[in-house]
């Protein structure tokens, strides 16, 4: 994996993340998000969760955030300062499957495991790649008595980044389509049929000719990356900026 070397391994409290519960019948919430978000949500199970975007007619990423269901319940895990975003958008269709939206005032705990180590039986795995997992835990009852703080809630936006999750903030709603920042890799199903901004984000995968691309790139200072326009926010650690950054195609080597 790039850049492996900075991944920091733990537990965090994610205080700034709240939980959605889309309630109703189990198949309709998953009939919903099917033709509304960019992932498969067939694909969720107990244990398995994924990452995912809500996009406009035009393919445009309106915000993003993680799927999972837990104790059989469908919930959106997202950053608080997005959850109305989200709200707002998915509230138009709640009535049509008899589903409603409640905001959960439960704590999400997020841990930075080595691909290998087994999770705790609640916990919900939502982004891997050969030597790391990102997974979810739902500490509803505030039960969990494990090792919080191990690492902070830099270094688990860091990691996420390293493992080219590139989010957007609440103030770059509508500006990015998910192939821009390459979120068309792991947040985007081309196979499960039609959602929201499907259309125009299945044409850029298959005609279209990218001429942006987001990376990360590590540095010291702002001055480094002045040419690139940077996606969400930096964070930095050990003297280090880790920034998602878009430019065009060709110009990061």
């Amino acid at each position: 994996m790039i850049n492996s070397e900075f991944i920091k391994y733990g537990a965090v409290d994610l205080e700034d993340i709240t939980a959605i519960h889309l309630n109703g019948d189990f198949d309709s919430v998953l009939s919903l998000l099917q033709g509304q978000v960019t992932s498969d949500c067939a694909l969720v199970s107990e244990q398995m969760g994924q990452i995912s975007s809500l996009c406009n007619e035009k393919g445009f990423i309106l915000c993003n955030f993680e799927i999972i269901v837990d104790k059989n319940k469908w919930l959106i895990i997202i950053e608080k300062g997005a959850k109305d975003i989200f709200l707002d958008e998915i509230a138009k269709f709640l009535p049509f499957y008899k589903i409603s939206a409640e905001l959960l005032n439960w704590r999400v705990i997020g841990f930075s495991r080595e691909k290998k180590q087994s999770m705790l039986q609640h916990e919900h795995s939502i982004l891997t790649s050969e030597e790391v997992s990102l997974s979810l835990l739902i500490d509803q009852d505030n039960e969990f008595q494990g090792d919080l703080g191990s690492i902070s809630k830099e270094s688990w936006a860091i990691n996420r980044k390293i493992m080219n999750d590139h989010q957007i903030e609440p103030e770059e709603i509508g500006k990015y389509r998910p192939h821009e920042i390459g979120q068309h890799i792991n947040r985007v199903s081309f196979a499960k049929g039609c959602f929201k901004g499907q259309e125009i984000i299945a044409r850029m995968e298959y005609l279209g000719k990218l001429k942006k691309e987001t990376n990360l790139i590590i540095h010291s200072n702002i001055e480094e990356v002045s040419k690139f326009k940077i996606i969400g926010k930096s964070y930095h650690d050990n003297e280090k900026i880790f920034s998602s950054c878009l430019g065009k195609i060709g110009s990061f080597s």
